[in-house]
């Protein structure tokens, strides 16, 4: 048997963090004792403590390491996989804001515009499509609403249409409640009745939407509403005229690259009409 600091040193785990850990239950001493009140600990309690280490330094917390240490191999393991895919996913992020970050560098000390896309004006048909409209508690969260689209359009067999379309639009009634209000939608070979937040129906044909097309990751559209903002100051005839849509024209499931994604930004525009 070790005292605890014995057994720290042996563990690589401070004598605070041993007391911490017993405190929580997740590293208890094998005996107390009797006489001295000492903390003793067994050579058998060192791989414990050793998984105890690796979790912790892999970004679990005292609570999530409890549980994970009542695990078997098997179940450990598919939590293991699926923190490896919240960090690969969290490197992702951390590399393209460095990139953006760098993008920004440059045309600070350079004195150019990050705001240069393209606007085109071109016409959009009526779909028919299934759809589903919520509310997000943030712009990034729009994949909440596909997951529950896409699980209702499996569960239903919903057949889409050729060529496969879809989009999102944020709707601008609401005036400045909490969230955002998003609908996502498919185009579809039938229609039928929908159930709750998703039904079907025909959308709107625009003869007029301002379209934008961007190359990449779904992090660099943050700045293409400022091309339609600098794009509509300079054509002060227009006014904007309807939701702004998006469309994944190729996306993750289509492409492995996010630099390959393509991207489409509409907004449906008209001539200005007279304001008493």
């Amino acid at each position: 048997m070790f005292k605890i600091g014995e057994f720290s040193r042996l563990s690589r785990i401070s004598v605070r963090m041993l007391r911490h850990y017993d405190k929580f239950g997740l590293l208890v001493p094998a005996e107390i004792d009797a006489k001295s009140g000492y903390r003793l600990y067994s050579v058998e309690q060192l791989p414990h403590a050793n998984k105890i280490t690796t979790l912790r330094d892999m970004g679990f917390g005292i609570e999530d390491i409890k549980r994970l240490s009542t695990l078997d191999d098997e179940a450990l393991a598919n939590e293991l996989e699926r923190r490896g895919k919240e960090l690969r996913a969290d490197i992702e992020r951390s590399e393209r804001m460095l990139s953006d970050l760098e993008n920004l560098r440059r045309a600070v000390l350079t004195g150019s515009s990050l705001f240069d896309y393209e606007v085109s004006l071109v016409s959009v048909p009526a779909y028919d499509v299934v759809s589903l409209r919520m509310t997000i508690s943030a712009y990034d969260d729009e994949r909440l609403a596909w997951e529950a689209l896409g699980a209702y359009m499996k569960a239903e067999r919903i057949s889409v249409s050729d060529p496969y379309i879809e989009f999102c639009e944020f709707h601008n009634e609401g005036g400045e409640g909490e969230g955002v209000d998003i609908e996502v939608a498919v185009a579809v070979d039938e229609t039928r009745e929908g159930s709750g937040a998703v039904r079907f129906y025909r959308t709107q044909a625009y003869p007029e939407v301002a379209s934008v097309m961007i190359y990449g990751p779904y992090e660099n559209i943050a700045s293409v509403y400022a091309s339609f903002a600098q794009w509509l100051e300079a054509h002060p005839s227009l006014e904007m005229a309807g939701n702004t849509r998006e469309i994944a024209h190729r996306g993750c499931w289509n492409a492995d690259d996010p630099s390959e994604y393509l991207t489409e930004f509409q907004i449906p525009v008209q001539t200005k009409t007279a304001r008493s």
